[in-house]
C-alpha cells in the first residue's frame, strides 16, 4: 500500500501538529508499506525527519503559494505533481481544515485522486471557515472522506456545525512523543515562580501578546515570577516588540524552540497556555506528562482534558481582563499546584492510548470508504 500525506503547516522548522502524521508514517512503514510526504520548506528539512526517511519514508518540499504560483495554479501548475506521479493509493491531509479548498492546486489533486482520502483537522476556529462557496466544497470534499480525524470533541463539533453536517469522523488525541511513567520532581523551593509558554510565536493562534498584556499591570510587576516562551515562528519580533512596550524586559524571555520537553519542565512550576484557536496542543500534553498544572482557555480539546481547580486553571475566554482574573486565581492557589501537577499526569496517561500508532493505522487504512 502507498500512503501519500500533505502537511498544510508551514512558517516554523516543526510544530507539534506534525508529530500525529509522523506517528502514523513511522508505523505504516515498519508494517512494510510505503509513505510520501509533501511538507512545506522548513518541516521538509526539519531533523525531526530523520528516523522516517531512514525507514524510506519520501519527502517532497513546497512552498506556499504567492501571487506569482497562484497564477501558475490557475494556468493548471501544482506544487504537488511530484506526489501524484508517485502514484499514492491514499491520500492524507493534515493540518487548516479550509486549506485543501483554499489551495486550489491541493484541491485539484483531492478531486483528481480516486482512492481513499482521509484528513486529520488539527486545530479549528470559528473564522477558520468561511463564505458559502468555501462551506459547500468543504462539505462535498469532507462527506466523500473515508475517515476524518480530530484531535479533540470540540473541533470535531465545530466543524461540523461549520458544514452544517454530519460527518465520518473519529476523535484522537495527539501523540505523546516521550512517554513518562511518572511525574517530574517538583522544581525545588525558589522565591521564584517560573511561568513557560510553548508554542509558536504566532499571536494569531497562541495568543502571547493577550497573556503579556494580562502580566502588565503593577500588582503583577510586585510579585517574584518570570516567563519563558518556548517556540518558534513569524511572531517572534512582535512579541519582543510587546515585551518592550508592557515593559517586562526583566520578567519575560524569548528561549526559541526546545525539543525536549523534559528538559523545559525541570525548572518550570505553571504552563500559560492561552489559546485563540486550538486543536489539543501537544505541549499541554506534554507538560501534563511532567506534573505541571496549567493556564488554558476554552478552546479547542484544551478544556476538555484539562479539569479547572484539579489539573489546572481554565479560562473562560482569551481578553487579558478575563486572563488576568484566571492567573490570579491560579496565583493564590499556587500552594496546590504540585498536588495539581500530580492530576495532570494521571490524567494525561489516561487520555493518551499506549496503542495509539496502531489505532491510527487501523482508523486511516482499514476504516471502510464512504460508498462501500
Amino acid at each position: 500500500m502507498r500512503i501519500g500525506i500533505i502537511s498544510t503547516v508551514g512558517d516554523c522548522s516543526w510544530a507539534g501538529s506534525e508529530e500525529m502524521w509522523k506517528l502514523f508514517a513511522t508505523e505504516t512503514l515498519h508494517r512494510g508499506h510505503s509513505v510520501a510526504t509533501a511538507l512545506q520548506t522548513p518541516i521538509a528539512q526539519s531533523e525531526e525527519l530523520r528516523e522516517f526517511r531512514a525507514l524510506g519514508g519520501v519527502v517532497f518540499a513546497y512552498n506556499p503559494l504567492n501571487r506569482y504560483t497562484s497564477r501558475a495554479v490557475r494556468l493548471g501548475y501544482s506544487r504537488f505533481l511530484r506526489l501524484k506521479q508517485w502514484n499514492p493509493d491514499i491520500v492524507c491531509i493534515s493540518g487548516h481544515p479550509a486549506i485543501p479548498y483554499r489551495d486550489r492546486d491541493m484541491y485539484a489533486l483531492l478531486n483528481a485522486h480516486t482512492g481513499p482520502r482521509v484528513f486529520i483537522i488539527q486545530g479549528n476556529a470559528d473564522w477558520f471557515v468561511s463564505g458559502q462557496a468555501e462551506r459547500d466544497a468543504l462539505r462535498a470534499l469532507y462527506h466523500s472522506a473515508r475517515r476524518i480525524i480530530c484531535v479533540s470533541r470540540d473541533n470535531a463539533e465545530l466543524l461540523q456545525r461549520q458544514l452544517t453536517s454530519s460527518l465520518p469522523i473519529t476523535i484522537l488525541p495527539n501523540p505523546i512523543r516521550t512517554r513518562l511513567e511518572r511525574p517530574l520532581t517538583w522544581p525545588g523551593n525558589s522565591e521564584q515562580v517560573r511561568f513557560a509558554t510553548v508554542g509558536r510565536y504566532e499571536t494569531f493562534g497562541k495568543c502571547q501578546d493577550g497573556v503579556l498584556q494580562a502580566l502588565a499591570t503593577s500588582e503583577w510587576k510586585d510579585r517574584s515570577w518570570r516567563l519563558d516562551l518556548f517556540g518558534s515562528g513569524s511572531d517572534g519580533k512582535y512579541i519582543q516588540d510587546v515585551i518592550r512596550y508592557f515593559g517586562l524586559e526583566d520578567r519575560v524571555t524569548l528561549c526559541g524552540f526546545e525539543r525536549d520537553f523534559i528538559k523545559i519542565w525541570m525548572d518550570h512550576h505553571l504552563h500559560i497556555l492561552i489559546s485563540r484557536a486550538e486543536g489539543l496542543a501537544l505541549a499541554l500534553i506534554e507538560s501534563m506528562f511532567c506534573g505541571r498544572p496549567s493556564v488554558v482557555t476554552r478552546t479547542g480539546g484544551n478544556h476538555e482534558l484539562v479539569r479547572d481547580n484539579t489539573d489546572g486553571f481554565v479560562s473562560a475566554g482569551n481578553d487579558p481582563e478575563i486572563i488576568r482574573e484566571t492567573l490570579e486565581r491560579a496565583w493564590s492557589n499556587r500552594q496546590r499546584w504540585p498536588e495539581m501537577g500530580e492530576a495532570a499526569f494521571h490524567r494525561a496517561n489516561e487520555w493518551i492510548p499506549r496503542d495509539l500508532a496502531v489505532r491510527l493505522f487501523q482508523t486511516i487504512c482499514d476504516s471502510p470508504s464512504p460508498e462501500a
